[in-house]
């Protein structure tokens, strides 16, 4: 079963970074410098931006108690690891939340880009209703610094992400929306589909699965 969910981005967490970033890379995405989060939160990410939901390629730089949730997730294997959902008002997000059990505190984080400082809020879901998965709710305050024309240009084209899998999404079906959102099914292979103007090959394909865990497919003309 899909589930039509409200991705704002997906959370690819990894053991390399460098050698994360560089697969994509390799396969003519273009990737955000790696930039590092706090120093409370301990980690470090590269984006691969695309028009609505996006990709974010993360590793962990030190151990905090920040980021114990994802370290806990890392140590079970490389991959698909965490879905922000996408909101346009936390305070309101949290009230909705409040509405349907679903305890979350609103946090609010910056990191440093050469374009200025990227600002959001985020609401952490409880970690027992989505087993095997970290997510959470963002609200992003300064987007034009994130989805700029030159991280956007990708020389295979790359335009949005269709659809994509993990395992556990069906713990989510309560935050399912009817309309538009990014269509996600539970599956035991984690897999991103993203539309391309040229076909990116099998080998850099299989180097991106052995770098991020991701089974990455492209539809050319989608």
């Amino acid at each position: 079963m899909k589930l039509r969910l409200p991705v704002d981005h997906l959370v690819c967490v990894v053991n390399d970074l460098s050698r994360a970033v560089t697969s994509f890379v390799d396969a003519d995405f273009t990737a955000t410098p790696i930039s590092r989060h706090s120093d409370a939160m301990g980690t470090a990410n590269s984006c691969i931006l695309l028009d609505g939901a996006y990709i974010e390629l993360m590793g962990i730089v030190a151990g905090t108690p920040a980021n114990e949730g994802w370290r806990a997730l890392l140590a079970q294997g490389h991959g698909l690891k965490g879905i922000a959902l996408a909101s346009d008002d936390i305070a309101a997000t949290e009230k909705a939340l409040e509405l349907q059990g679903i305890a979350g505190e609103v946090r609010h984080f910056s990191r440093a880009v050469p374009e200025g400082e990227l600002r959001f809020s985020v609401i952490r879901l409880p970690r027992e209703m989505t087993p095997g998965l970290q997510c959470l709710y963002c609200q992003h305050h300064t987007p034009a610094l994130l989805w700029t024309l030159d991280a956007m240009r990708h020389a295979n084209g790359a335009t949005r992400i269709l659809s994509a899998s993990a395992p556990g999404v069906e713990a989510l079906s309560p935050l399912a929306v009817s309309t538009d959102g990014l269509p996600m099914a539970d599956t035991p292979q984690a897999a991103i589909v993203i539309g391309t103007a040229e076909p990116v090959s099998a080998e850099r394909r299989d180097a991106i699965l052995a770098a991020t865990g991701i089974a990455i497919e492209t539809r050319p003309g989608k």
